[in-house]
């Protein structure tokens, strides 16, 4: 602290103070709640030793979360299976049960409503992500309303610029910096769609979209394939997949009965196991 500037020092105390605020933020909202410039916040950032701001998020992230261990960090070379497994499944399960501490829960109840109300509903992702959209698409298209996944970038523009008011596009990236998914996403809210992004604070991503489901930055997808961040996305879609079945009522357990009776025919008779 007695090697920082006047300014930087501001910057310290605020986020020394209320740590998982400063987390889930940008660095605008930094800034101006610090009562410095943007600036300021990347000199601070670089002043003690990361490369930029979501670096230093993310090195924040991984020091105030249970157990706070980064993804791969604890992981040795000549680690077998059990302390894999071990180790794997213990950061798994902080930054899952760290999940409620982080998410906006107000907003992922607006999201619901906004998904219930749909009359089209589309997921949109690329890489690790994209896995999720077709993931979510798998879950929504059970609850009664149209449902598409798109990976394919010139697929989800072109579908991005046939949505209306009323419609609901959810783009998936954790890193928000998707260049396909986040000009899809600007184009459905030129054409007066509903986006929600399930995402990071701060990123182009989050900024566009409407309702912005934000995830706690724990893992850095440039460096690392997508582990962690990626339970975190199924995770939230789950829940707003769950959430929208409840907003439907009884009429949508009518419909997903027949759903089950209709998969019963494509599995084999329990009695003709070994047969």
């Amino acid at each position: 602290m007695e090697q920082m500037r006047p300014s930087e020092r501001k910057v310290a105390d605020y986020i020394l103070n209320q740590p998982e605020k400063a987390v889930s933020q940008g660095i605008s909202a930094m800034a101006a709640e610090s009562g410095i410039s943007d600036p300021t916040v990347l000199r601070f950032c670089r002043a003690i030793g990361y490369d930029g701001f979501q670096d230093f998020k993310l090195g924040l992230a991984q020091s105030i979360a249970t157990g706070g261990a980064a993804i791969h960090h604890g992981i040795e070379p000549n680690d077998r299976a059990p302390a894999l497994a071990s180790k794997i499944c213990g950061q798994t399960i902080s930054a899952i049960n760290d999940l409620a501490r982080f998410v906006d829960w107000d907003q992922v109840e607006r999201a619901t409503d906004v998904l219930a109300a749909a009359a089209r509903i589309e997921f949109h992702g690329a890489g690790a992500s994209g896995a999720v959209a077709i993931d979510a698409q798998h879950k929504f298209f059970r609850l009664n309303v149209p449902t598409v996944a798109y990976v394919d970038p010139h697929m989800q523009i072109m579908s991005a610029a046939s949505l209306t008011c009323g419609d609901a596009l959810v783009s998936l990236s954790y890193t928000g910096r998707a260049r396909e998914v986040v000009n899809a996403a600007r184009l459905a809210r030129e054409r007066e769609a509903s986006v929600v992004a399930v995402t990071t604070a701060g990123t182009a991503l989050a900024e566009v979209a409407s309702h912005p489901i934000c995830l706690p930055l724990i893992e850095n997808t440039d460096q690392y394939t997508p582990m962690t961040s990626r339970l975190l996305q199924l995770v939230v879609i789950d829940i707003l997949e769950v959430g929208v079945s409840l907003r439907r009522g009884p009429s949508l357990s009518h419909h997903l009965r027949r759903l089950k009776d209709a998969l019963l025919q494509a599995r084999l008779d329990p009695s003709s196991a070994g047969n």
